[in-house]
């Protein structure tokens, strides 16, 4: 039996070609999809559960309060007294590690020349009990020791081969870091997997930090404003971190408050937990839950998991409403089919089970299909994800199980409405040829086609305004130029030189300015020493008002294009300006009370310890991205660690060379290391650019299956009415008029999946533009272009049948009639 219905199946695929190739495609396409979504979504939930301890290990956070009470600052890092105090106050604590990122040059020497050196920007100090943390794999060295001495280093393979090449035992070997200290080599690990939180290359004893001329260990055990130090700890099998949690504001009042009273001069009455807060964050949440203001990498984002899991489900959906509409358009067709089976015994049972098999033998075919199509799509989408997503069916038995199982239900799925349909046919009437049509069926396939274009005129206008709000990224003034800027890292030993570099620099051709900063626009602005304090009337007022600090030169706001609206720009000319001078921005001036600008100016003003007069107030710009409001900023001098090099003219080319023959001359130890400022804005928006290419991809695909179901209905509408269309040929009606005939009920469908995809889909864009500070205004233009680009593309789709139905000649129609 099973064997003649897989006759009977495979017979009907080849006879009717064209529709199974449509459904098979269809399917396939969808399935390819669907299986590279969840590729992708597999790997964003799965970043940091290689720790075997994952659900154990927590990241210690730290908020701060504005004395409203409202959150200015959120950080994945915390100052460096926290982690030994809380391991040492909390028994629940089985283990706790600190971190933190550098960025230094280190280099190989060889009979005292130097040989290799690199700017290493994954270098991080770490103590001991990292490893018992986290599943780090050594591949050299003991990793119980490996780190417990100072000035010790554990290298990644791949860093390890980038200085040592394929020397076998590099343990004992010696490494140059910043040209101003040795550390010993004492093993290698594993690279980290590229679903981890932070991708550590070099691992230095924490124990280095000690060291006066580093950093001191008194600045270890007394600096709580550092916040630069990720704290990990390992809590006890079992324990709840909720219960930790609770006690971390008498923690922090105990230990910050009264060294505050004691030594920043806070008042008696200070409570430290009202101005700051701990929190326990679980690791393995931190990809797709985190985004705070300091995070070591991008991270993902869980709403861009669900967004890709619903379109995959979507794309899917459509591809089986397109089955169903092709399949009951073909059902006609086999009515007299049924009618016989039913004659000579066949009971509606063996009817439904025929159907069915060929159903499933579809998405079988459709399936194998659609892995052909996912090995094709699998390289583009790793090179949009920037990951190395795999698909090893033989090495997941799993996901193949699910891959068949997946199928199979598909095929009964989409295949059960239709398989009722055919065999309810009565033998009567079908052998006729009147298949009796039941009341209902047509309105359920126009329920089907104004479902799939809902999907797919929503994901289009998503794409269009997420394009549209790309263009307005890029496009926006930012207040300041990025264009043809080129930072620099500065090192200090370009201190005492820097007036003869400044003057080197100004003399080429092609440089036109270049200013220093503690940090460049693009990047975010995570310095504040709180809120400062002006002269109103006869004393300073504070201004309650959490103001971040940027340190630049007085070369700096030239450089940008910055342009001041009162006061003036720091001068080397007046001795007090390199100390005793600040600069705001509007937004600051403003939030401080003053009426106009120029009212602030020469004022005393005090901030951070430090007391001297206002001299300027800057025109406002974005110095973070626009995901940012702008904020109040002061400026002051001293303190840099970039250089921003502005290039005179177009020839990039000619003037990064005269940037390098200058750098050389000063920094010969150094590697010429640069980027581009409007490369690093571009980077700000990496995640949604990826989003607009992928749903450009994924929209597109789900208009085209749309439009292949939509192929099907007008299949359908056209064999059903295809002898009224040959008496209205013979009463004289025109082409014209039975294609707007033909036309009028598909236009009606589409402009009522305009009317449901519409504010689905304003409500969920504008859910997406308020993670903007500044974004595009959702007119109703794009709504309206939507509609318009699915109304023509469902004409163009149906035409092909019309058109042929109103050509048909009427003799051939009605020739039996």
């Amino acid at each position: 039996m099973i064997s003649n219905y897989l006759k009977v199946a495979i017979r009907n695929i080849f006879r009717n070609r064209l529709t199974a190739f449509i459904n098979i495609v269809g399917l396939a396409l969808a399935m390819a999809c669907a299986l590279l979504i969840y590729l992708y979504i597999m790997d964003e939930l799965s970043y940091d559960k290689y720790n075997s301890k994952i659900d154990r290990i927590y990241r210690v956070t730290r908020d701060f309060k504005s004395p409203d009470g409202s959150v200015n600052l959120h950080l994945g890092n915390v100052a460096p007294p926290i982690g030994p105090l809380m391991k040492n106050d909390f028994g629940e604590i089985e283990a706790m590690a600190r971190t933190n990122g550098f960025n230094l040059v280190i280099g190989l020497e060889e009979n005292g020349e130097l040989v290799k050196n690199f700017t290493e920007r994954n270098l991080f100090v770490a103590e001991p009990a990292i490893f018992k943390i986290f599943d780090i794999k050594v591949t050299a060295g003991n990793p119980e020791t490996a780190l417990n001495r100072p000035f010790t280093v554990m290298l990644s393979e791949k860093t390890a081969k980038k200085y040592f090449g394929d020397e076998p035992n590099i343990i004992g070997k010696r490494l140059r870091a910043n040209n101003a200290f040795d550390i010993e080599v004492t093993g290698t690990f594993e690279d980290f997997p590229l679903q981890a939180h932070w991708h550590p290359e070099l691992l230095v004893s924490f124990s280095t930090m000690e060291n006066d001329n580093i950093y001191g260990r008194q600045a270890l055990e007394t600096n709580w404003g550092n916040n630069a130090f990720g704290t990990y700890l390992l809590l006890d099998e079992g324990y709840d971190p909720k219960k930790l949690e609770a006690q971390l504001p008498a923690f922090l009042d105990k230990h910050f408050g009264t060294y505050a009273i004691a030594n920043y001069g806070a008042p008696p009455d200070f409570v430290a937990s009202k101005r700051t807060s701990l929190y326990l964050q679980k690791v393995s949440d931190i990809h797709l839950y985190s985004h705070l203001d300091d995070e070591l990498e991008v991270n993902g984002n869980i709403n861009n998991v669900y967004m890709m899991g619903v379109i995959g489900l979507f794309i899917i959906l459509i591809a089986g409403f397109n089955f169903i509409n092709l399949s009951t358009a073909r059902a006609t067709k086999r009515a007299k089919e049924v009618g016989l089976r039913k004659v000579v015994g066949a009971i509606r049972g063996q009817l439904i089970t025929q159907y069915l098999s060929e159903s499933v033998l579809i998405t079988l075919l459709a399936m194998v299909l659609s892995l052909a199509f996912a090995f094709m799509g699998l390289e583009w989408l790793n090179s949009f994800t920037q990951k190395e997503l795999a698909l090893h069916l033989f090495q997941q038995p799993l996901l193949l199980a699910g891959l068949i199982t997946a199928s199979v239900a598909i095929g009964l799925l989409a295949g059960i409405y239709p398989a009722f349909i055919v065999s309810g046919y009565r033998p009567a009437l079908t052998l006729k040829g009147q298949q009796g049509s039941a009341r209902g069926k047509g309105a359920i396939r126009k329920v089907l086609v104004v479902s799939q274009f809902s999907i797919s005129v929503a994901l289009l206008i998503a794409t269009a305004i997420t394009i549209q709000q790309l263009s307005y990224l890029n496009s926006k003034d930012l207040g300041f130029d990025k264009d043809q800027v080129v930072t620099l890292s500065y090192f200090s030993e370009l201190q005492p030189n820097y007036d003869a570099f400044y003057n080197e620099l100004m003399r080429s051709s092609g440089i036109k300015n270049a200013g220093r900063s503690s940090r460049i626009p693009t990047g975010r602005l995570l310095d504040s020493q709180g809120a400062p304090r002006i002269a109103m009337g006869d004393s300073l007022v504070n201004t309650e008002i959490t103001t971040k600090n940027v340190r630049v030169d007085e070369s700096f706001f030239p450089t940008y294009n910055i342009p001041f609206v009162a006061g003036r720009n720091f001068s080397k000319s007046i001795g007090t300006d390199d100390s005793l001078a600040f600069i705001v921005n509007e937004t600051a001036a403003k939030a401080y009370g003053l009426a106009t600008p120029e009212e602030g100016i020469n004022r005393d003003f005090s901030y951070g310890g430090v007391t001297g007069k206002l001299i300027g107030v800057v025109k406002d710009f974005h110095f973070e991205s626009l995901h940012q409001g702008i904020i109040p900023i002061v400026f002051h001098q001293g303190g840099f660690n970039t250089i921003s090099v502005k290039i005179a003219g177009n020839n990039l080319q000619e003037g990064l060379q005269q940037i390098e023959k200058v750098w050389r001359e000063f920094l010969p130890n150094r590697p010429f290391e640069y980027q581009f400022l409007d490369q690093r804005y571009q980077q700000l928006y990496e995640a949604e650019q990826d989003q607009s290419h992928l749903f450009t991809i994924f929209s597109g695909l789900a208009i085209f299956i749309a439009c292949l179901g939509l192929f099907g209905l007008a299949t359908f509408n056209t064999l059903q009415r295809v002898k009224e269309i040959g008496i209205r040929k013979v009463l004289g009606a025109s082409v014209a008029s039975i294609l707007r005939l033909l036309s009028k009920e598909i236009v009606v469908l589409i402009l009522v999946a305009n009317l449901i995809a519409w504010p689905v889909a304003w409500y969920f864009m504008n859910k997406w533009l308020d993670t903007f500070a500044y974004h595009v205004d959702m007119g109703l233009l794009v709504y309206l272009l939507a509609g318009a680009v699915a109304v023509l593309v469902a004409l163009v789709t149906v035409s092909s049948q019309t058109i042929k139905a109103a050509m048909t000649n009427p003799s051939n129609t009605l020739r039996y009639e």
